[in-house]
């Protein structure tokens, strides 16, 4: 599974662009049976991520991005392509695409931009990569037996454990591979901003993104946001996107930015990542995440949750009394949620506040009496009530 997943992710970093034209099997050697191959080898891939388990799914944010994706669409473009997107339970920067039109947008990225506007950058600069038959062409390039999307991810894999060992691909080919794959970079940024310009998005937001995200690969020590592959590519590609825009853009001319939607739409994204974040023990991401979904919905129950759990497992001076107060004020917003009771209760415990904790893990299984850690919680049920006991008077 993680070798599917992991060839999924890397062709994306060299792969797939657009423009409205049409696969560009014409531009090199390839054939119909190369295409049809490329074609065959990414719904395989395809088909693998989507049964994955990794797939976010919410309806509502499936159709406001397919709806993204229409507007963006020019209006000829070849009928091999059906553009459609879906979103992966993974905290890193990165959004890719299949050369059949299949998007894969991160929770990290969508939690990590504004609004639609820098949504449809992100989208448009995949469509772009589509329309354009980049994969085709690094498929030509790699011509050489091997399935190309793997050997570009076993290189790449081998690169950042820093093992130094061989690779499939020889020195000289990686070399001349990362130079294409800088140009197809451009040619994608070019695509999409026509794409976003004639959709009528604020190009302004474009540059906005890249400046976010370069903040964001320093502060989270990140060397590839945003589908690129050396260290400076992000400044680069700014650059380049803003010389794009103002000779091609109409610098200054207002568009369409729509926060208000793109926020309420992509929420339960935004605290999903926030959990996988806390998982990783990214206790800053995670909590600006949460308070950023608590700024859209105010007094959620999860939310606040979620900051208790962040300031309990942070462990640091005055978190648990922080994770105590987050707690309650999740029960007061929602004195049905389970998962506040436990946590209360387990601080409780450790506290030697026995009978409060008692209570606590009592109201979290009735609330919640088939969970799955169901007999954990019995047990410290059954460690109150013992200890309890011994320090109650006789009668």
């Amino acid at each position: 599974m993680k070798k599917a997943l992991m060839i999924l992710i890397f062709c994306s970093i060299l792969a797939i662009d657009a423009r409205a034209g049409q696969l560009h099997a014409a531009e090199g050697s390839a054939s119909p049976r190369d295409v049809k191959r490329l074609m065959l080898e990414a719904a395989k891939e395809e088909q693998v991520l989507n049964q994955s388990g990794l797939i976010y799914e919410d309806p509502d944010l499936g159709h406001y991005l397919e709806c993204v994706v229409r507007n963006l669409q020019p209006a000829r473009f070849n009928a091999d392509l059906s553009f459609r997107v879906k979103v992966i339970k993974d905290p890193r920067l990165n959004a890719f695409v299949f050369p059949d039109g299949a998007i894969y947008v991160n929770t990290g990225m969508l939690a990590h931009i504004e609004n639609e506007a820098q949504l449809a950058m992100i989208l448009a600069h995949e469509m772009g990569h589509a329309l354009m038959g980049h994969a085709l062409k690094i498929f030509e390039t790699l011509k050489s037996g091997a399935v190309p999307c793997a050997a570009i991810q076993e290189r790449f894999t081998q690169s950042a454990a820093g093992t130094g060992g061989s690779s499939p691909v020889s020195k000289g080919s990686a070399v001349s591979i990362e130079a294409y794959s800088g140009s197809l970079e451009q040619e994608a940024d070019r695509v999409g901003l026509e794409l976003l310009i004639n959709a009528g998005y604020d190009v302004e937001e474009g540059i906005n993104l890249f400046m976010h995200l370069e903040k964001e690969s320093v502060k989270e020590n990140i060397h590839e946001p945003f589908v690129s592959e050396t260290r400076h590519s992000v400044r680069d590609r700014m650059r380049n996107f803003e010389q794009f825009h103002h000779t091609h853009g109409g610098a200054g001319m207002p568009g369409i930015r729509r926060r208000d939607i793109f926020l309420l739409k992509t929420k339960g994204a935004l605290l999903e990542n926030a959990r996988l974040d806390l998982k990783l023990g990214r206790f800053t991401a995670a909590r600006m995440e949460a308070e950023k979904y608590l700024g859209i919905s105010p007094g959620d129950a999860k939310a606040l949750y979620l900051l208790g759990e962040i300031s309990r497992q942070k462990g640091q001076d005055g978190d648990i009394r922080r994770a105590k107060a987050f707690y309650k004020k999740a029960i007061s917003m929602d004195p049905s949620y389970a998962e506040p009771y436990r946590a209360l209760g387990l601080i409780q415990y450790k506290a030697g506040e026995m009978i409060l904790a008692e209570k606590s893990f009592q109201y979290c299984l009735s609330l919640s009496p088939n969970r799955p850690d169901k007999a954990y919680i019995q047990g410290y049920l059954r460690k109150c009530q013992e200890r309890g006991a011994k320090k109650r008077p006789c009668s």
